[in-house]
């Protein structure tokens, strides 16, 4: 990589003193930059401290001047490759990363936000670093700081970002393609692009782009020294089917969240504690229509038997639901059982009370415990004799190893399809025993609306959480369990269709989740109407400019790209795309292009261009790309030619994602339409074919592809 100059040695044995130490100094420094630069290139996350990027950049052009030859190196850059594999086959369609829109927001977000940090490892003054004797064990490293206006998320999985510290721009650029038939393929997708180079011999633009012999590295292109790294991914760019979304909205814009002052407010005593706090009050049981024992009969029925049945109850804890007899389980249950009321109702019909049991207290001669929690959710199904219990699940939080949402399946039993349901024999009195030798009165149960799977369940329990009063709204409207996972947790469940059903075991577990972490966070951690959705861009330009310097030795402090940069951000694409996402805040240069055929769409690479000064800092391009007679000739030959200019012109310290979405608009008028269609007012119909071609059209809108270009 870096080679010394010749007739070193012997300039060392005749040349004067001053040479000598001369020679010295470049030699440490090259062998400083050697060390720098193997970092940058082959480390997963390369260099992490801007104090050493910056020096190897001193060194890199200390090195440049001191040769005679011209010989130049392409610095390394930022680039998103994979956490698990060092390259990737790009050839292979297959194997290409699949992700969700949300990953390559936080990556983003990762790129701008997220602050570098020292390592222990770029001390040294003037490029030459002193060894110093480190005690082990002692790792010097300073935690990774987040930027004052924004909490950048934890990176995905299965991405990893290497040499975060070297940003210098971000490019973000979406391909929005229309008028593309669902169901075949789109030839301005890059899996097609990427076909073409591995089945045609003929060569095209993209063959010298993605360099066909090497998976995910760029070859040297005639017209530059550049080189780069391409990582490839699908996009499950949103989750359900009732609303279509476009890449700006997924990528462009940040979820409401809880502010970081609030978030960092910890409940600081013990979670079990923290979680009987949220218990309702006899008060809120009632108002909720919980079961609870008529007071005329509360004691009269079990007084008798009652020790030696709770004991006989006990012994079937760890026993399996199947392996209950039916019959004994008929007469134990009938030997507790007791009469309910629910709610404030005074009237009960005596059909909807019968068959209910109550949990027991800890026998007496049992040693004090802690109360146990419990998370549990029901289905029911549709029969002839109306709503019945199909499916029971019922986890246990088991957090005393410091992992403080770990839980255990207790019971997991049945199930919503009408395959689980074949040759099911068990009665729900058996069900019943097992709860009542699993769970005591002292334990506290979780659930969302937990009066209905109590009912279900014919159990009555006073120490319960319900996710579903917990998170209400301030007009005291109950949100869904769904929405809930999805807005807090960032979560996605009830997703099943047809055959599938809803998971009554992945319910009870974000029940237990939600109410976990707003025993932790407190009441900070809610939903809040009235929040915003933040746009990228302007917290990108409220954080611009404000660089931490060290006040000890004056040297760059370990900022985000946001912090220090004091470029612009230039946004290019169609008016109606300016205007609808509230980009024209003055704060960023807008161009209008309105289709990737306007020549106004070399401005993406011109803006990125190293050579001009009024170069952007963050670039956020929507490029549109519409079929014609002649089908995508000319945008293909557009398309190449800009990423092509991408890849020759914009500097190492650039990564760039590009990603493709298909048929946004018609999957948004489709929903549209199909939505008033299925109105029960509405006039007009909606037929099967209808449906089938807005399930196709849905499809090809949430099917998206995306590139990731960064440096080798």
């Amino acid at each position: 990589m870096i080679e010394e100059e010749a007739a070193t040695q012997e300039q060392l044995g005749s040349g004067p003193p001053m040479q000598k130490k001369k020679h010295k100094k470049r030699k440490a420094s090259n062998g400083r930059l050697k060390k720098l630069w193997r970092r940058a290139t082959t480390q997963s996350r390369g260099i992490t401290s801007r104090k050493e990027w910056v020096e190897m950049l001193e060194l890199h052009s200390d090195w440049k001047s001191s040769r005679q030859d011209n010989l130049d190196m392409c610095l390394p850059g930022p680039a998103i490759t994979l956490a698990k594999e060092s390259s990737q086959d790009l050839i292979n369609i297959d194997k290409w990363q699949a992700t969700e829109g949300s990953d390559h927001r936080d990556i983003i977000m990762n790129l701008l936000f997220r602050q570098s940090f020292s390592d222990g490892g770029g001390d040294g003054v003037g490029g030459i670093q002193k060894k110093k004797k480190r005690k082990l064990g002692v790792v010097a490293r300073v935690p990774m700081r987040q930027s004052s206006l924004i909490n950048a998320p934890t990176l995905p999985s299965w991405a990893n970002v290497r040499n975060l510290s070297g940003m210098g721009g971000l490019a973000v650029i979406e391909i929005s393609i229309e008028d593309c038939d669902p169901g075949s393929p789109c030839p301005l997708m890059p899996s097609e692009r990427i076909k073409d180079v591995n089945e045609d011999s003929n060569s095209n633009s993209w063959t010298s782009l993605l360099g066909k012999s090497n998976g995910g590295t760029i070859h040297d292109n005639s017209d530059s020294k550049v080189q780069r790294s391409i990582t490839a991914c699908k996009v499950n760019l949103f989750q359900g089917s009732k609303l279509p979304r476009c890449i700006s909205d997924v990528l462009m814009f940040l979820p409401p969240s809880v502010a970081k002052s609030e978030l960092d407010k910890k409940h600081s005593g013990d979670i079990i504690d923290a979680l009987c706090g949220l218990k309702l009050t006899p008060k809120q049981l009632r108002s909720e229509g919980y079961p609870f024992i008529r007071d005329q009969v509360e004691s009269s029925s079990m007084d008798s038997h009652k020790e030696s049945v709770e004991s006989e109850i006990n012994t079937y804890k760890n026993s399996n639901v199947h392996d209950i007899s039916t019959d004994i389980a008929l007469d134990l249950i009938n030997a507790v059982a007791i009469q309910v009321s629910f709610g404030d109702d005074d009237v009960v019909d005596q059909t909807e009370s019968e068959h209910y049991v109550k949990t027991f207290s800890l026998n007496k001669g049992t040693p004090p415990r802690r109360p146990k929690i419990f998370s549990i959710d029901c289905e029911m199904v549709q029969t002839k004799a109306g709503m019945e219990l199909a499916r029971v699940s019922v986890i246990e939080f088991v957090g005393d190893d410091g992992d403080e949402e770990n839980s255990i399946v207790v019971l997991d039993y049945s199930g919503v399809t009408p395959k689980m349901l074949l040759d099911v024999k068990t009665r729900i009195e058996s069900i019943q025993l097992f709860l009542l030798s699993l769970i005591h009165e002292e334990d506290v149960i979780i659930g969302h609306s937990a009066e209905n799977d109590l009912k279900a369940l014919r159990l009555v329990h006073n120490n319960v959480i319900d996710t579903s009063v917990l998170f209400r709204g301030d007009n005291g409207r109950k949100f869904s369990l769904k929405h809930l996972s999805n807005v807090l947790l960032q979560r996605q469940i009830q997703n099943g269709c047809g055959s599938s059903g809803h998971c009554s075991l992945e319910d009870a577990e974000a029940c237990l989740v939600l109410a976990l972490r707003r025993a932790k966070h407190g009441s900070s951690f809610r939903l809040k109407e009235a929040a915003k959705s933040q746009n990228v861009l302007d917290v990108f330009q409220k954080v611009k400019g404000f660089d931490h310097i060290d006040e000890g030795d004056g040297h760059i402090g370990e900022s985000s790209f946001a912090e220090r940069n004091n470029r612009s951000s230039v946004c290019i694409g169609p008016n109606d795309w300016l205007t609808s996402r509230s980009i024209g805040n003055g704060s960023h240069h807008l161009l209008s292009c309105e289709t990737i055929l306007s020549s106004m769409a070399m401005a993406v690479p011109s803006w990125l261009a190293s050579k001009k000064p009024s170069r952007a800092g963050l670039l956020w391009a929507k490029l549109h790309c519409e079929g014609s007679r002649d089908g995508f000739k000319h945008e293909m030959k557009k398309q190449d030619e800009i990423i092509n200019s991408l890849v020759t012109s914009v500097p190492t310290d650039t990564p760039i994602l590009i990603i493709f979405q298909r048929n946004y608009s018609k999957a948004n008028a489709l929903t549209r339409q199909r939505k008033a269609a299925t109105n029960p007012k509405a006039t007009c119909s909606w037929s099967g074919c209808q449906e089938q071609e807005w399930e196709q059209y849905i499809s090809s809108c949430r099917n998206c592809e995306a590139l990731w270009i960064g440096s080798v």
